[in-house]
């Protein structure tokens, strides 16, 4: 039987997609194509806002007792609210809302080629030259990876659809219709996720700019291209502004969120392969060290880089002979397409930092571009404007050639373009497609196992407020967190969708600064007050869950408060009673130390357990500030740079012994600990002049008391011949940000120091214990 042209193509690449991805298009509830990390967390905030979140745009999942905006949690908004809404009426359905977002991540592989299709014919390509660039283009297009992390960023058919519709735009003569179609799929996915929402406005700004320069027409006396650049440009983001603004009960979110200079692209990025065939043999050449920024990753193939050497090639002989070049005429008189590779060269650009590299200080003035940090992500619409440039260019070349009576030549290009594309891309997707197979769907209590069943139906969840995580962990204002360890992420999301109770940490982007301090705080030590109590009603236990993963001293506290319910090889759970979290145990510290102080020694105005042990303290109070922890003075700076607290001599330390630093800094200005500021110890060796250092982020820290976090760190000392000093070391942007500190301490780890600080009726009232501020009120 003879397939129809038109199904040609369609056929072809269902069959590709189904070569590579065949289990999940078959079985796609039964698959996640991550389990950890941001992929994890994805499909958490998707599925438990379809299922359990009571509000169409807060989601409570996460970050209790606040939750958090659904725009804000990489949850599909636009899908999961759909689907939501469909259940009502089919209830059923929501069962497979895993199932959905997979199959659809999938199959919009199969869109990408046929819009890609569709714009070469717009272009007037050879149909069997198209469907086979289409493919192949698609084989090697950067998006796949994001399939196991990224989903909503996995679409790669949005760019070949703005493309698309572009062109029909500049082509019709009812440019309002496309101009509405443009509108709709601008809005479409700043709702599907805003990243790309904000690449298909900024590179249909640069269109139309570019657009109007190349045609040099009179703009002041002629509205139209305005409105236009109003409907397809400025209204979608005037409505994904005013939808947000209206729609977010959080404040105080971070408009300096950390790494905008750290995920820009390099020109290695789009020339170098990163993957086998060649990208193999480059690694394999000695001396040779490929090191590719992954959110950037956008190669272009080597056909791309082919066709630019040949283009520059012949315009560089057509200079040379004076003659123009009929290959090169042709595409230039190619209006629409020029068009569209300068626009997609000016989000390059962008996504290589320029000009912001160059003037930091235009950050300063466009705040809102720091929100958009991974500019590396905006090479992919290089990568579609380039190859599609780029098979455009071998068509008119293999007309030429057929025109000349050399059909062979031509054929023979026309099979190796899209062949290479599509020998670099096919290892892109055998690796995707194994990845994307390996985990099932836990998230699905029917592929759980019985054990797990019998668990989830032995816990009442009525009974509990929510689920508090140990080891405890949070991120997402980028100010206050805590590391996002695998193991406990899986176990508490997977817990807290089965038994529809949220969870008492986060793994969010850009939650609110003043919610996460609060909720960060609940692995301070138990003597200081926790003003996240106030934000809790409700009087019912928590349900803590325990991985296997190392605790703090902090967290084993908390565990020491908790009935164990539960145990199994992979975690444990408990039950804590929220008058035991929040209880505060100044008075039993300051009881303690009244039982064991007259086994202290005094030793430099403190008393110590052990005078024998080295001890360093320094209140900086012979610097004036207007703030400080302790005393009258603070150490005052700024962040960039290196900051020195203390420095010491060779032989101070000794080798064998572990001591612990502690440092108060100030919380409460604008980006005061944020933004990759490392607290860190230093030891230098003098006779090789290297360095040793040990390191930690004061945005990390567990102990917070009002406007000041204590970092604390351990240490050793690799030669006690070694100088040695205490410092924060900030990035070159951070020069306009205060920096201020108070009352290092550093003591051997098995000596304890103490002071009474206040008296209050022959009692102590406020102790000092270990650089801890005690007080009882």
């Amino acid at each position: 039987m003879k397939i129809p042209k038109s199904l040609f193509l369609p056929i072809l690449a269902f069959c590709f997609i189904f070569f590579f991805f065949g289990n999940v298009l078959l079985h796609p509830n039964s698959y996640l194509f991550a389990d950890s990390g941001d992929g994890l967390k994805n499909y958490f905030t998707y599925l438990y806002h379809i299922k359990n979140d009571t509000s169409w745009v807060n989601f409570s999942g996460l970050n209790y007792p606040y939750g958090e905006n659904f725009m804000y949690t990489d949850c599909h908004p636009v899908l999961a609210n759909a689907i939501k809404l469909l259940s009502i009426a089919v209830p059923g359905i929501a069962d497979y809302s895993i199932g959905i977002l997979n199959f659809l991540m999938i199959i919009s592989i199969l869109i990408t080629i046929l819009l890609t299709h569709k714009i070469f014919r717009l272009l007037n390509v050879n149909f069997w030259l198209s469907a086979f660039s289409a493919l192949a283009i698609t084989a090697l297009a950067p998006q796949v990876f994001r399939l196991t992390g990224h989903l909503a960023l996995s679409y790669s058919c949005f760019i070949p659809l703005t493309f698309y519709l572009l062109i029909r735009h500049s082509n019709s003569g009812n440019k309002y219709l496309w101009s509405v179609f443009l509108m709709l799929n601008n809005l479409f996915w700043f709702f599907i996720h805003a990243y790309l929402g904000i690449m298909t406005v900024f590179f249909q700004f640069s269109f139309w700019v570019i657009a109007w320069l190349m045609q040099k027409k009179d703009l002041r006396r002629n509205i139209q291209p305005y409105l236009h650049l109003f409907l397809t440009v400025i209204l979608p983001v005037i409505f994904f502004r005013l939808f947000i603004l209206f729609t977010d009960q959080h404040t105080g979110r971070t408009d300096n969120p950390s790494g905008f200079f750290l995920y820009n692209a390099e020109p290695d990025d789009i020339l170098v392969p990163h993957h086998p065939p060649l990208g193999t043999l480059l690694n394999a050449i000695p001396g040779l060290k490929i090191n590719l920024e992954w959110e950037a990753w956008s190669y272009i193939g080597l056909t791309s880089i082919l066709v630019l050497l040949a283009m520059a090639a012949v315009w560089i002989t057509s200079k040379v002979k004076k003659t123009p070049s009929p290959v090169l005429s042709i595409i230039g008189k190619n209006t629409v397409l020029v068009q569209l590779l300068l626009s997609s060269l000016v989000l390059l650009l962008f996504a290589m930092g320029i000009p912001f590299k160059q003037l930091p200080f235009l950050l300063d003035w466009f705040p809102a571009i720091k929100q958009f940090r991974a500019t590396g992500r905006f090479t992919w619409f290089f990568f579609f404007a380039i190859t599609i440039f780029s098979i455009y260019a071998v068509h008119v070349a293999a007309s030429l050639l057929k025109s000349r009576k050399n059909k062979w030549l031509a054929f023979a290009l026309m099979i190796a373009a899209p062949g290479l594309y599509l020998a670099e891309g096919i290892p892109y997707h055998s690796e995707t497609g194994k990845a994307v197979g390996l985990n099932y769907n836990f998230l699905d209590l029917k592929q759980t196992s019985p054990t797990y069943k019998k668990m989830i139906a032995a816990i009442d969840p009525a009974k509990y407020q929510a689920i508090l995580p140990l080891p405890f962990f949070y991120q997402g204002s980028e100010s206050y967190s805590r590391p996002c360890n695998k193991d406990i992420c899986k176990y508490s999301m997977s817990l807290a969708f089965h038994l529809r109770l949220p969870v008492m940490a986060a793994n969010l982007t850009r939650t609110s600064v003043a919610e996460s301090k609060k909720i960060v705080q609940l692995v301070s030590p138990g003597f200081y007050p926790k003003l996240i109590q106030n934000d809790i009603t409700s009087g019912k236990p928590f349900l803590v869950i325990k991985s296997n993963e190392m605790l703090t001293g902090n967290e084993e506290y908390i565990l020491t408060k908790c009935r164990e319910i539960y145990k199994n090889d992979e975690f444990s759970l408990f039950e804590l009673p929220t008058n035991a979290l929040f209880e505060n145990t100044a008075k039993a510290e300051i009881t303690a130390f009244d039982n064991i102080k007259n086994t202290l020694r005094p030793k430099n105005g403190f008393m110590v357990t052990d005078t024998a042990s080295f001890m360093y303290y320094n209140s900086f109070d012979d610097r004036k500030t207007n703030q400080a922890f302790r005393g009258n003075g603070a150490f005052s700076g700024i962040k960039k740079g290196k900051n020195v607290y203390a420095g010491f001599r060779p032989n101070t330390f000794k080798t064998g012994h572990t001591y612990i630093v502690s440092l108060w800094m100030y919380n409460n200005s604008k980006d005061a600990l944020n933004n990759w500021l490392r607290f860190m110890i230093e030891e230098h060796d003098v006779t090789s002049d290297t360095y040793h250092t040990t390191v930690c982020l004061p945005e990390q820290c567990e102990t917070i008391f009002g406007n000041w976090s204590m970092v604390e760190l351990s240490f050793t000392v690799n030669n006690p011949g070694n100088e040695v000093c205490i410092a924060t070391l900030g990035k070159d942007e951070d020069a306009k940000i205060a920096l201020l500190a108070d009352d290092i301490l550093i003591r051997e780890s098995n000596t304890d120091v103490y002071r009474v600080d206040k008296i209050v009726a022959g009692k102590p009232a406020i102790l000092f214990k270990n650089n801890h501020y005690i007080e009882v009120k």
